[in-house]
């Protein structure tokens, strides 16, 4: 990387106005999240047009479980991305180094071992996770595309992206983030509905998804490998360590991350087996209404993801007053924007789920769920942006204990308590009120983490 590029990135983290460092740094990761919810959206809609419940059930079903990609994605990506960040903050560039050796092949471990449970497990899994005699087969073969053939991609890819990120050069983690939804986007249609005959259209959204983040991560490699000149980036296994303190820097805010997503993931295997009684219908509508509130909610984690190493950097540099502001205003941005979403999502409920699928029970359940599910996203770019602060600063026992406030603990005790209160819609109550819970946690600890740096 040649010294002009070098300064630029400096002066986003350094010297840069707030909202231009802001949107520099978050814009790339939001239009990658939306991106990737089109292509979430595509598979849904694509699979919707067969107007078989038990193919959208399927895709449902198998979502939890390929949330642990982008848990160990996390594990290593947002925890390297944090320590790459604060050491660059503190002009500890050969520590930076290692950091990334680290989290690249420890990534790649990670994935090569995902891939092997799931393979042998896949039997046992799919009861476990809400499959039904009908779904079996559909979600079978997905998972074997999609996290077996195509675990290393998946995760390689958005590990890639976080680490690239770290070092300010939000534009090409986009692109290359972007590169795979886009893709996935045009060849769905293609494996769907033209090279695999009728009956396979699950199966060739799966081999979608795998080709187009296998091309997704040749593209973070390539570039990863042009720009080896960059002080941090390393391919070399001699950097590679396990010493010096770099993997409980890495873990301890990497494993708060994946825990995150993990929680989610168990959170929706509890959700789909309480609704999974009322019939692939009602798993069906549950999982286009969370499809829709992707929208809010990934759209504010991009855009507190994409700032975490402006955070980071500056924390590490002490320049806690910028450090300030940038929170300020990306939490501003973040509360408008789920609002309006919050809105939406309750003014067109139906129209909205009936674009995904027009069987006539599955948009029932997915309106009702849908119009409970919306009153979440504000509180959720709350605790998304606290979660992002402990995160960048290195605050693992806060992150840890905001992510299992917000899933996990909280929302799976309040699916069985609100459902036998309510019935099969109380399910969905839970979201709002474990994310009510959720930024109170954040409030309080916020606050303690205001006071230790004397603010």
């Amino acid at each position: 990387m040649n010294r002009e590029n070098s300064n630029k990135r400096t002066w986003i983290f350094e010297e840069a106005p707030i909202a231009q460092a802001v949107f520099t740094m978050a814009i790339p990761t939001i239009i990658t999240q939306l991106i990737n919810i089109v292509y979430n959206f595509a598979d849904s809609w694509y699979v919707g047009r067969t107007g078989s419940a038990a193919m959208m059930a399927a895709l449902s079903v198998s979502l939890p479980i390929f949330i642990i990609i982008q848990a160990l994605a996390n594990l290593f990506g947002i925890g390297g991305a944090s320590a790459i960040s604060r050491a660059l903050g503190r002009k500890e560039v050969t520590r930076a180094r290692k950091i990334f050796a680290f989290s690249l092949y420890g990534g790649l471990m990670a994935a090569i071992i995902y891939a092997a449970v799931v393979f042998f497990a896949r039997p046992l899994m799919i009861p476990l996770i809400g499959g039904s005699e009908d779904s079996y087969r559909y979600i079978y073969d997905y998972m074997f595309w999609t996290m077996v053939v195509g675990a290393i991609p998946t995760l390689g890819n958005a590990l890639c992206g976080h680490l690239v990120r770290s070092i300010g050069a939000a534009k090409e983690a986009g692109f290359g983030l972007s590169m795979g939804g886009i893709l996935n986007i045009i060849l769905d249609p293609l494996f769907m509905f033209v090279l695999l005959p009728r009956g396979m259209e699950v199966t060739g959204a799966a081999i979608a998804t795998c080709l187009s983040n296998t091309i997704a991560l040749l593209y973070f490699l390539n570039y990863l490998y042009r720009h080896r000149d960059n002080p941090v980036f390393t391919f070399s296994p001699a950097d590679f360590t396990i010493d010096e303190g770099i993997p409980g820097e890495v873990f301890s805010i990497g494993s708060a991350a994946a825990l995150q997503t993990s929680l989610a993931m168990v959170s929706n295997i509890f959700a789909n087996k309480l609704v999974a009684e009322y019939g692939s219908a009602a798993v069906a509508g549950m999982g286009i209404a969370k499809k829709v509130n992707m929208i809010a909610f990934n759209t504010t984690l991009g855009l507190t993801q994409g700032v975490l190493p402006l955070i980071a950097y500056n924390y590490g540099a002490k320049n806690y007053k910028r450090m300030q502001k940038t929170i300020r205003f990306t939490a501003s941005v973040a509360l408008c924007f789920t609002i309006c979403c919050t809105i939406v999502f309750r003014l067109f409920a139906r129209q909205l789920i009936t674009f995904f699928i027009n069987e006539p029970a599955s948009v029932e359940f997915g309106t009702r769920f849908l119009s409970v599910l919306a009153f979440a996203a504000p509180l959720c770019a709350l605790s998304y942006m606290a979660n992002t602060i402990f995160q960048a600063a290195g605050k693992r026992r806060y992150s840890f204990i905001l992510s299992i406030m917000r899933k996990g603990v909280v929302d799976i005790s309040a699916m069985y308590v609100f459902k036998m209160l309510m019935g099969l819609y109380g399910v969905s109550w839970a979201t709002p009120f474990a994310e009510v819970t959720s930024v109170v946690t954040a409030a309080i600890l916020y606050l303690s983490f205001r006071r230790e740096l004397g603010l």
